[in-house]
Protein backbone atom coordinates (compact mmCIF):
# COMPACT_ATOMS: atom_id res chain seq x y z
CA UNK A 1 0.00 0.00 0.00
CA UNK A 2 1.16 3.39 -0.85
CA UNK A 3 1.39 5.55 2.46
CA UNK A 4 1.50 8.43 0.27
CA UNK A 5 -1.58 8.31 -1.10
CA UNK A 6 -3.56 7.13 2.06
CA UNK A 7 -5.22 10.30 2.49
CA UNK A 8 -6.68 10.81 -0.90
CA UNK A 9 -10.19 11.05 -1.25
CA UNK A 10 -12.53 8.69 -3.77
CA UNK A 11 -15.93 9.06 -4.78
CA UNK A 12 -17.42 6.17 -6.82
CA UNK A 13 -20.26 6.66 -8.70
CA UNK A 14 -21.78 3.12 -9.64
CA UNK A 15 -25.56 1.67 -8.97
CA UNK A 16 -24.26 -2.18 -9.06
CA UNK A 17 -24.02 -3.28 -5.61
CA UNK A 18 -21.80 -6.21 -6.68
CA UNK A 19 -19.16 -3.53 -8.38
CA UNK A 20 -19.77 -1.43 -5.36
CA UNK A 21 -18.59 -4.47 -3.18
CA UNK A 22 -15.76 -5.01 -4.99
CA UNK A 23 -14.74 -1.36 -4.64
CA UNK A 24 -15.16 -1.91 -1.28
CA UNK A 25 -13.11 -4.09 -0.96
CA UNK A 26 -10.17 -2.93 -2.90
CA UNK A 27 -10.21 0.79 -2.03
CA UNK A 28 -11.83 1.38 1.21
CA UNK A 29 -8.71 0.10 3.25
CA UNK A 30 -6.40 2.39 1.37
CA UNK A 31 -8.45 5.44 0.62
CA UNK A 32 -10.94 7.52 2.01
CA UNK A 33 -14.53 6.57 -0.04
CA UNK A 34 -17.59 7.75 -0.76
CA UNK A 35 -20.22 5.46 -3.07
CA UNK A 36 -23.08 7.15 -5.05
CA UNK A 37 -25.33 5.04 -6.79
CA UNK A 38 -27.33 8.00 -9.04
CA UNK A 39 -25.95 10.84 -10.61
CA UNK A 40 -28.52 12.80 -8.51
CA UNK A 41 -27.28 12.14 -5.48
CA UNK A 42 -23.61 13.11 -7.05
CA UNK A 43 -24.86 16.32 -8.27
CA UNK A 44 -26.20 16.85 -4.57
CA UNK A 45 -23.19 16.15 -3.07
CA UNK A 46 -21.09 18.25 -5.59
CA UNK A 47 -23.05 21.10 -4.68
CA UNK A 48 -22.95 21.30 -1.13
CA UNK A 49 -20.46 22.98 -0.02
CA UNK A 50 -20.11 21.48 3.44
CA UNK A 51 -18.44 18.30 1.72
CA UNK A 52 -14.79 18.15 0.80
CA UNK A 53 -14.65 17.28 -3.13
CA UNK A 54 -12.59 14.18 -3.64
CA UNK A 55 -9.36 13.55 -5.45
CA UNK A 56 -10.68 11.81 -7.72
CA UNK A 57 -13.69 9.67 -8.92
CA UNK A 58 -14.38 6.23 -10.48
CA UNK A 59 -17.29 6.66 -12.76
CA UNK A 60 -19.87 4.04 -14.56
CA UNK A 61 -20.59 5.01 -17.77
CA UNK A 62 -24.16 3.85 -17.97
CA UNK A 63 -26.43 4.69 -14.80
CA UNK A 64 -29.99 4.13 -14.30
CA UNK A 65 -30.40 7.95 -14.42
CA UNK A 66 -28.50 8.51 -16.96
CA UNK A 67 -25.17 8.98 -19.01
CA UNK A 68 -21.83 10.13 -16.73
CA UNK A 69 -20.28 11.13 -19.90
CA UNK A 70 -23.40 13.84 -20.65
CA UNK A 71 -23.82 14.85 -17.37
CA UNK A 72 -20.00 16.02 -17.28
CA UNK A 73 -20.96 17.82 -20.68
CA UNK A 74 -23.58 19.64 -19.63
CA UNK A 75 -22.37 20.61 -16.45
CA UNK A 76 -21.22 24.19 -15.55
CA UNK A 77 -19.80 22.65 -12.28
CA UNK A 78 -16.18 23.29 -11.82
CA UNK A 79 -15.79 21.04 -9.22
CA UNK A 80 -16.73 18.00 -11.36
CA UNK A 81 -15.16 19.67 -14.84
CA UNK A 82 -11.52 20.23 -12.63
CA UNK A 83 -12.17 16.50 -11.45
CA UNK A 84 -9.92 13.82 -12.39
CA UNK A 85 -11.66 10.49 -12.93
CA UNK A 86 -11.52 7.51 -14.78
CA UNK A 87 -14.64 5.46 -16.71
CA UNK A 88 -15.66 1.85 -15.41
CA UNK A 89 -17.78 -0.02 -18.39
CA UNK A 90 -18.95 -3.01 -19.69
CA UNK A 91 -19.07 -1.27 -22.97
CA UNK A 92 -16.13 -2.58 -25.06
CA UNK A 93 -15.93 -0.78 -27.96
CA UNK A 94 -13.45 1.42 -29.00
CA UNK A 95 -15.98 4.04 -29.47
CA UNK A 96 -16.61 4.82 -26.90
CA UNK A 97 -13.15 4.28 -25.75
CA UNK A 98 -12.41 7.28 -28.11
CA UNK A 99 -15.37 8.97 -26.85
CA UNK A 100 -14.49 8.78 -23.13
CA UNK A 101 -11.10 10.00 -23.83
CA UNK A 102 -12.07 13.27 -25.87
CA UNK A 103 -14.13 13.77 -22.67
CA UNK A 104 -11.29 14.18 -20.58
CA UNK A 105 -11.30 10.76 -18.65
CA UNK A 106 -7.78 10.00 -17.90
CA UNK A 107 -8.08 5.95 -17.99
CA UNK A 108 -11.06 3.44 -18.98
CA UNK A 109 -11.35 -0.22 -17.52
CA UNK A 110 -13.73 -3.00 -18.61
CA UNK A 111 -15.92 -4.65 -16.35
CA UNK A 112 -14.98 -7.36 -14.94
CA UNK A 113 -11.90 -5.75 -14.04
CA UNK A 114 -8.94 -7.40 -11.87
CA UNK A 115 -8.91 -5.53 -8.88
CA UNK A 116 -4.72 -4.84 -9.09
CA UNK A 117 -5.74 -3.27 -12.44
CA UNK A 118 -7.67 -0.80 -10.76
CA UNK A 119 -5.51 -0.30 -7.71
CA UNK A 120 -2.57 0.56 -10.16
CA UNK A 121 -4.73 3.10 -12.34
CA UNK A 122 -6.23 4.76 -9.30
CA UNK A 123 -2.43 5.11 -8.11
CA UNK A 124 -1.36 6.62 -11.51
CA UNK A 125 -3.91 9.09 -11.00
CA UNK A 126 -3.75 9.90 -7.82
CA UNK A 127 0.46 10.54 -7.71
CA UNK A 128 0.25 12.33 -11.53
CA UNK A 129 -2.67 14.54 -10.60
CA UNK A 130 -2.03 18.38 -9.91
CA UNK A 131 -4.15 20.62 -7.94
CA UNK A 132 -7.91 20.77 -8.54
CA UNK A 133 -8.20 24.40 -8.29
CA UNK A 134 -9.69 25.98 -11.65
CA UNK A 135 -7.23 27.77 -13.76
CA UNK A 136 -8.40 31.06 -14.04
CA UNK A 137 -7.19 31.89 -17.34
CA UNK A 138 -9.90 29.30 -19.11
CA UNK A 139 -13.38 30.07 -18.93
CA UNK A 140 -15.52 26.98 -18.76
CA UNK A 141 -18.75 28.50 -17.66
CA UNK A 142 -20.49 28.74 -20.74
CA UNK A 143 -21.17 26.69 -24.01
CA UNK A 144 -19.80 28.90 -26.43
CA UNK A 145 -17.00 30.90 -26.75
CA UNK A 146 -16.04 34.13 -28.83
CA UNK A 147 -13.81 34.09 -31.62
CA UNK A 148 -13.28 37.27 -33.36
CA UNK A 149 -17.01 38.24 -32.94
CA UNK A 150 -18.02 34.54 -33.80
CA UNK A 151 -19.80 32.13 -31.20
CA UNK A 152 -17.94 29.21 -31.50
CA UNK A 153 -20.65 26.70 -30.41
CA UNK A 154 -20.82 22.79 -29.56
CA UNK A 155 -17.73 22.36 -28.34
CA UNK A 156 -16.83 19.93 -25.25
CA UNK A 157 -15.69 21.00 -22.10
CA UNK A 158 -11.91 20.72 -23.21
CA UNK A 159 -12.66 22.03 -26.24
CA UNK A 160 -13.61 24.97 -24.96
CA UNK A 161 -10.53 25.14 -22.52
CA UNK A 162 -8.41 24.90 -25.37
CA UNK A 163 -9.58 27.43 -27.37
CA UNK A 164 -9.90 29.89 -24.80
CA UNK A 165 -6.36 28.81 -23.76
CA UNK A 166 -5.11 29.90 -27.60
CA UNK A 167 -7.23 33.15 -27.01
CA UNK A 168 -5.40 33.98 -23.96
CA UNK A 169 -1.83 34.06 -25.63
CA UNK A 170 -1.42 37.05 -27.28
CA UNK A 171 0.41 35.20 -30.59
CA UNK A 172 -2.58 32.62 -30.45
CA UNK A 173 0.19 30.34 -29.91
CA UNK A 174 0.40 26.88 -27.31
CA UNK A 175 2.64 24.80 -26.94
CA UNK A 176 2.38 20.97 -25.25
CA UNK A 177 3.48 21.55 -22.00
CA UNK A 178 0.90 24.89 -21.64
CA UNK A 179 -2.29 22.47 -22.64
CA UNK A 180 -0.67 19.66 -19.38
CA UNK A 181 -0.35 22.41 -17.28
CA UNK A 182 -3.49 24.84 -17.92
CA UNK A 183 -5.89 22.49 -18.94
CA UNK A 184 -5.19 19.51 -17.46
CA UNK A 185 -2.99 20.62 -15.20
CA UNK A 186 0.03 18.79 -15.22
CA UNK A 187 -2.50 15.56 -14.53
CA UNK A 188 -1.11 12.44 -16.01
CA UNK A 189 -2.51 11.84 -19.55
CA UNK A 190 -2.38 9.19 -22.63
CA UNK A 191 0.14 10.44 -24.86
CA UNK A 192 -2.36 10.47 -27.76
CA UNK A 193 -5.24 12.36 -25.77
CA UNK A 194 -3.37 15.78 -26.53
CA UNK A 195 -3.80 15.51 -30.13
CA UNK A 196 -6.82 13.92 -30.31
CA UNK A 197 -8.82 16.71 -28.52
CA UNK A 198 -6.64 19.29 -30.85
CA UNK A 199 -7.43 17.58 -33.83
CA UNK A 200 -11.26 17.43 -32.97
CA UNK A 201 -11.26 21.35 -32.14
CA UNK A 202 -9.83 22.04 -35.58
CA UNK A 203 -12.70 20.20 -37.24
CA UNK A 204 -15.06 22.19 -35.43
CA UNK A 205 -13.10 25.67 -35.91
CA UNK A 206 -13.12 24.71 -40.15
CA UNK A 207 -16.50 25.41 -40.36
CA UNK A 208 -16.09 28.80 -38.42
CA UNK A 209 -12.86 29.62 -41.10
CA UNK A 210 -10.16 29.08 -39.06
CA UNK A 211 -7.24 26.62 -38.64
CA UNK A 212 -4.62 25.03 -35.57
CA UNK A 213 -1.50 24.59 -37.61
CA UNK A 214 1.19 22.61 -36.24
CA UNK A 215 4.51 24.73 -35.87
CA UNK A 216 6.46 21.65 -35.19
CA UNK A 217 8.16 20.61 -31.73
CA UNK A 218 5.11 20.51 -29.87
CA UNK A 219 3.51 24.07 -30.41
CA UNK A 220 0.39 24.88 -32.04
CA UNK A 221 -0.99 28.49 -33.69
CA UNK A 222 -4.59 29.56 -34.15
CA UNK A 223 -4.81 31.05 -37.71
CA UNK A 224 -7.75 32.99 -39.83
CA UNK A 225 -8.49 30.04 -42.56
CA UNK A 226 -9.98 32.87 -45.10
CA UNK A 227 -8.69 34.06 -47.94
CA UNK A 228 -7.95 37.14 -48.53
CA UNK A 229 -9.38 39.71 -51.08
Amino acid sequence: MNTMLADKTIWVLEDDQGCQFVYEQTLDLRYQTRYFSSLKDFDAALNDDSIIKPSMLIADLMLDDGNFLNYLTNSHDESVINMPFIIVSSIDDVDALRFCFKEGALDYLTKPFKKNELIVKVENVLTNSGPLNPVPTIDVTGKAVVLDGQEIKSLTIKQRQLLNLFLSSEERSVTRQDILEKVWESTNVHPKTVDVHLYNLRRKLHDYGYMIRSDGGGKWSLLSDRKEV
